[in-house]
């Protein structure tokens, strides 16, 4: 008798990622709902939940669409360096990150819908994790696919950069861009991956001081008797 094989189960990030990408399509199809939603630099003070919301709504449906793609694929991509609260603290630490700072930096920039900045937070913070983590193992020829990620994504962060007044991808997305959030991603993702990879170099030094510097020792077996 032929039997099906078992299913594997899926990772916690990536069952939260399609629930994130679900509430994207929701939200797209709403779309009188955008609009309190999205970033608006005129109505920050009065409602400052749009630093986080604004990024959860998009322009149309091929914007949508996209990005729900890509938050996927990377979830699945990094579920082996970042956990699920890992991967959902470097979305929401890019989206206040690029908020913030189109705020102070880019006063022109009165409003932004998209999931593009904190995405590149998530690429970037699970990208450093792994090229660290690969460092430290032999053969080091195991850090060039993490390294090849992380110089790839500053090429495309390069590249996306405003040049004479166009903007990438313009085109396929019917809407200008704004690259700048990318960059601003880029850097938070950056950053928080630095600090994910220190503390997981930290945490085996910190268990052996607590125990005095020593594994500990398992005790001898009893004799059978």
């Amino acid at each position: 008798m032929r039997t099906t094989p078992p299913m594997l189960p899926l990772r916690p990030p990536l069952l939260a990622a399609l629930a994130g990408s679900a509430l994207l399509l929701l939200l797209q199809a709403m779309p009188t709902v955008a609009p309190f939603l999205e970033y608006r630099r005129s109505a920050l003070s009065a409602e400052p939940w749009r630093l986080l919301t604004g990024h959860l709504v998009h322009v149309n449906w091929m914007h949508a669409l996209a990005n729900a793609g890509a938050w996927v694929l990377l979830s699945y991509l990094f579920a082996p360096r970042l956990s699920v609260a890992r991967q959902l603290l470097a979305l929401a630490l890019g989206a206040a990150a690029v908020s913030l700072a189109l705020a102070a930096g880019y006063p022109a920039i009165a409003w932004y819908r998209g999931a593009s900045g904190a995405l590149h937070a998530l690429f970037f913070a699970g990208a450093t994790v792994a090229l660290a983590r690969s460092a430290r193992r032999r053969p080091r020829s195991m850090a060039l696919l993490p390294l090849a990620l992380v110089v790839a994504g500053w090429i495309k962060v390069a590249v996306d950069l405003p040049r004479g007044g166009v903007t990438a991808y313009a085109d396929w997305l019917g809407v200008s861009t704004v690259p700048q959030a990318h960059l601003i991603g880029a850097i938070a993702g950056t950053a928080l991956g630095v600090y994910f990879a220190a503390r997981s170099r930290l945490r085996p030094s910190v268990s052996l001081a607590r125990d005095g510097g020593k594994s500990p020792v398992p005790p001898p077996a009893a004799a059978a008797r």
